[in-house]
């Protein structure tokens, strides 16, 4: 007579489950589209609460914070340059000023997952699909807050907040372990921002401050899974 533990629960090894995907992830990116002129390559950390179905499609929410210091654009400085390209603080010397990419994207998500090679159903082909909210921003930074302009609000001016509606797609491979030990992902990934810049006043060079833009970010992300899907039962025989 066979006996189990537990109610009757399908093996991950050899049947396609339910289980809660928690996941964290990092992504080099490089920029495209308008954004290609404000910032250079970017680094990404993203954070996901996924379900997925008994039926290999997936649901779910995630954050990305993306962030890097390759600022191109600084035409909102020009008005405080010296002839040589320098920043005076406020004691008459040369400020130690540094500008950094900082930005945040939510988005809902849904995809499926086509298990055509790995080492059980819930392992294979990955396309997700994302929709929701993003915004970035120049954030600027001077030694000591010796120069004026950078301090509390005045650092508005110059940040070029931006935010808007937002895309993102993923395709690579998924992999959830029979023993629990090698969960994850890896694939390319890319976002689209339909933003414009959101600051009523701005310093320096004229922009199209509230012209629509195509802000896109992509590259290679790898995420590890926390697996949180319940253990088969164990199995046992007697006479």
């Amino acid at each position: 007579m066979l006996c189990s533990y537990g109610a009757k629960s399908q093996h991950i090894k050899d049947s396609s489950i339910f289980a809660p995907i928690a996941s964290i992830s990092y992504a080099a990116q490089l920029p495209a589209g308008d954004l290609a002129s404000r910032f250079g390559w970017n680094s990404n950390i993203g954070l996901n609460a996924d379900f997925k179905l008994a039926s290999n499609w997936v649901v779910g929410a995630g954050a990305q914070f993306f962030f890097g210091n390759q600022l191109k654009d600084t035409s909102m400085l020009v008005d405080i340059f010296t002839s040589d390209g320098n920043i005076i603080n406020q004691n008459g010397a040369l400020a130690n000023v540094v500008a950094y990419e900082r930005g945040w994207m939510f988005t809902a998500n849904f995809g499926r997952l086509f298990p055509v090679f790995g080492p059980n159903p819930n392992s294979g082909v990955l396309f997700k699909m994302g929709v929701g909210y993003m915004q970035h921003k120049v954030r600027i930074d001077a030694e000591q807050d010796l120069v004026p302009q950078f301090v509390g609000d005045y650092r508005k001016l110059y940040d070029r907040f931006t935010s808007g509606i937002a895309l993102n797609q993923f395709i690579g491979y998924m992999q959830m372990s029979n023993n629990r030990l090698a969960n994850f992902y890896g694939g390319f990934d890319i976002s689209q921002g339909f933003t414009k810049g959101r600051r009523a006043r701005q310093a320096g060079a004229v922009t199209e401050l509230n012209d629509s833009r195509l802000d896109i970010i992509y590259g290679i992300r790898f995420g590890w899974i926390v697996p949180i899907h319940k253990r088969a039962p164990r199995e046992f025989y007697f006479d």
